[in-house]
């Protein structure tokens, strides 16, 4: 496997839309985010859309979402296309993120995660993460039921 550069992140654009949503359908079977919904998440929600970004193509990307008069910051979506994983690319954009939460004043990240999702667990527990809750069918999945989650937290340092 040929080594990969170390990322750059930077704040998404409009002009990335088309690439974070090939990203999203290659990284989430069942609930990937819709065209629609990612222009929302870069052009209109409050929060920010990070991508990492090598060899001029987008690998990864974050979403952290932010609630006015909250200093507690939701990390609603991390997605790291297959040919970057395992390669340090998600700790990076999870350490960008927090930095960003860090300035906007937030002092505590909360995430969910698939229950099966072991990689993504893994990640947030070695960030950090605390597994503070399990969350009954809160994922679809692929037989037409639903699949457990976990809630994710960390006090962040200022």
């Amino acid at each position: 496997m040929p080594a990969l550069s170390s990322p750059t992140i930077r704040v998404a654009t409009l002009a990335d839309l088309a690439a974070v949503v090939a990203l999203e359908q290659a990284c989430f079977a069942l609930d990937a985010q819709t065209g629609r919904s990612l222009r929302h998440l870069l052009t209109r929600a409050h929060g920010d859309f990070l991508v990492a970004v090598i060899d001029d193509a987008i690998v990864a990307d974050v979403v952290v979402l932010y609630r006015r008069g909250s200093r507690v910051a939701r990390l609603y979506s991390i997605a790291v296309g297959p040919a970057a994983r395992g390669r340090g690319v998600a700790a990076a954009l999870l350490a960008q993120a927090e930095r960003h939460a860090i300035a906007r004043g937030c002092v505590v990240m909360r995430a969910e995660a698939r229950w099966s999702n072991t990689a993504s667990r893994g990640l947030f527990a070695a960030a950090g993460y605390r597994e503070t809750a399990r969350l009954a069918d809160y994922y679809p999945s692929a037989g037409g039921g639903h699949e457990d989650g976990v809630r994710l937290q960390k006090h962040l340092d200022n």
